[in-house]
């Protein structure tokens, strides 16, 4: 979204950024969600449609007017027999943020945000809603976080400044967008803020291009995944059977992933032929930075295999203890395409912390 943004603002265009920066109770959207609204009324995303989107879309018009941020809250509590979009009962917090080259603390972002945006990098976006107590601060005031650093922008309070790259570091590692109170401590006033994480692409290697491998390719593009197939059979590992796949590999499978970028965002699934293949690959990643990891088999020759690992190649019992295995949640899935969606509801339940059963626990 952020390159359309760039290129709106490029265009001698004031445009709203808006966001849903605090939830309670059911909304259509969850909290980080976006709407841009231009001066016309046009709108780029969504925070959830019906009433409550249209009551925000005018606010934002008359923001980009009055070249003020906003913080609206909408009350998605109609009758129930209104047939309403707005019945899920909850309500949300808005913040309408105008934009334009003009304004130096958003003009200097935009470039940033966009290169961030493409090149997949992961960053936070650290945005006032409002301040008690503390000078030379307003809302709509913001900088950008990368690597631990200042980016970008214009918060320059120091004690501010400490806590909000604090804050951003947490928010980072939990990959969580949530609106925060910042204390300055010792009644040197309190910042209530608004963090929207900005999370690097999800990668996902899925090792072994079998019948399993097809519908878990599906799945994991749905969800966002840049994906890579690695195989050594070229008669598998090709564009024709996974057109929807980023990338497919044919090769020696342990020796190419060895030598693959593994990063806190990457999500390893190992579903080869045979053990033969999984544990060479396996012990290519158990160390790795990976995000998840997870193994297909049964629970007999799981514990062979990591009984192997523990007592022949002295592997610590907390780098096994990493790996999903037997692979997936725990739906009683027997088809290729019921496994490959309880392998993908994993992968969803490591990155978002559910509490659904999997089958290694």
């Amino acid at each position: 979204m952020y390159d359309q943004v760039k290129q709106r603002l490029e265009a001698g265009e004031t445009i709203a950024v808006t966001t849903i920066v605090s939830t309670f109770g059911s909304t259509p959207r969850e909290i980080g969600a976006k709407m841009v609204v231009t001066a016309s009324g046009d709108i780029m995303g969504t925070i959830g449609g019906g009433c409550g989107e249209a009551e925000v879309r005018r606010e934002a018009i008359q923001a980009i007017r009055t070249r003020k941020p906003a913080l609206v809250k909408v009350e998605l509590l109609d009758d129930i027999e209104s047939n309403s979009p707005a019945v899920c009962g909850g309500v949300l917090d808005a913040f309408i943020d105008p934009w334009n080259l003009a304004d130096g603390k958003c003009g200097e972002l935009a470039g940033p945000l966009a290169e961030i945006s493409v090149r997949g990098e992961s960053a936070v976006l650290a945005t006032l809603l409002g301040a008690e107590g503390i000078e030379g601060v307003a809302p709509g005031d913001k900088c950008l976080i990368r690597n631990g650093s200042l980016l970008a922008g214009n918060i320059a309070h120091p004690q501010l400044l400490q806590g909000v790259l604090k804050e951003a570091a947490a928010r980072l590692e939990l990959e969580q967008s949530r609106r925060v109170a910042v204390e300055l401590g010792e009644s040197r006033g309190r910042a209530d803020l608004f963090f929207d994480v900005i999370t690097a692409t999800r990668r996902a290697i899925i090792v072994g291009a079998g019948h399993l491998a097809i519908p878990l390719v599906r799945f994991a593009k749905i969800l966002g995944f840049h994906v890579t197939v690695l195989d050594d059979r070229v008669v598998y590992a090709n564009r024709e059977r996974f057109p929807e796949a980023d990338a497919v590999l044919a090769g020696d499978m342990a020796e190419t992933l060895g030598n693959m970028e593994i990063t806190p965002q990457t999500y390893i699934v190992l579903i080869t032929r045979g053990h033969q293949y999984d544990e060479p690959c396996l012990r290519k990643v158990l160390d790795s930075p990976a995000k998840y990891i997870g193994m297909i088999g049964s629970r007999r020759r799981i514990k062979a295999c990591f009984l192997r690992f523990r007592d022949e190649e002295g592997v610590p019992e907390a780098l096994l203890k990493r790996v999903h295995a037997p692979i997936g949640l725990d739906i009683g899935s027997e088809s290729p395409e019921e496994i490959a969606l309880a392998i993908a509801a994993e992968m969803v339940k490591v990155r978002r912390g559910g509490g659904a059963r999997s089958l290694s626990d």
